[in-house]
């Protein structure tokens, strides 16, 4: 049971500089992995192949991914708790709950996945469907939902123990950390593709 409960919220142990470290780690390693196989964050919730294929552009990517999110629940937090927040364990355990991510970049490295690089948005669906190897690629991509939402729940832990919110305010600086965050990162991202 504890093992579980670690899985889904490593903050309980994990919080602070432990929690940055590790978690710059897992960016700096997803930076490479991404490089190596060409796929992009173009936001916090999408990934998925994109024109600049300069190492910088993947690390930015990183950067955007981990920061956006954890400015708005640092901010979010500062406002509405009324502990005093320290800035380094909401960005510690932000960083952290991104490790998750990390096995999806792992996983978007099978050979069975790189289908997915050459499909067009534009092509209708059945066509899509009709290619080689396509149903198959897509039915391993549907397995990296798991680390997505895995993810989602460590930061949704990770905001909840380094700023000590609840109820409403827990969930409404949630869904604007991560959904506006996930808007907010896009923006910025996209600017690395011109």
């Amino acid at each position: 049971m504890k093992t579980f409960t670690y899985l889904f919220n490593p903050f309980i142990k994990i919080a602070g500089f432990k929690s940055l470290a590790l978690g710059l780690v897992g960016l700096a390693a997803s930076s490479g992995i991404n490089y190596f196989n060409q796929w992009h964050f173009h936001g916090l919730l999408h990934y998925g192949p994109a024109p600049n294929p300069a190492f910088w552009c993947f690390a930015a990517e990183q950067l955007v991914v981990w920061l956006i999110p954890s400015i708005l629940f640092y901010i979010g937090g500062c406002l509405l708790s009324k502990s005093k927040i320290r800035m380094l364990d909401v960005f510690g355990t932000t960083a952290f709950a991104l490790l998750p991510l990390l096995v999806m970049n792992l996983i978007y490295c099978l050979p069975i996945l790189q289908p997915m690089k050459t499909l067009n948005a534009a092509t209708p669906p059945l066509e899509m469907l009709q290619q080689p190897g396509i149903m198959v690629a897509i039915i391993a991509s549907l397995f990296t939902l798991v680390f997505l939402i895995w993810a989602l729940i460590l930061l949704f832990n990770a905001l909840k123990v380094s700023t000590n919110l609840n109820k409403i305010k827990l969930i409404a600086v949630y869904c604007i950390g991560v959904f506006g965050g996930d808007i907010l990162c896009r923006l910025i991202i996209n600017m690395f593709y011109k």
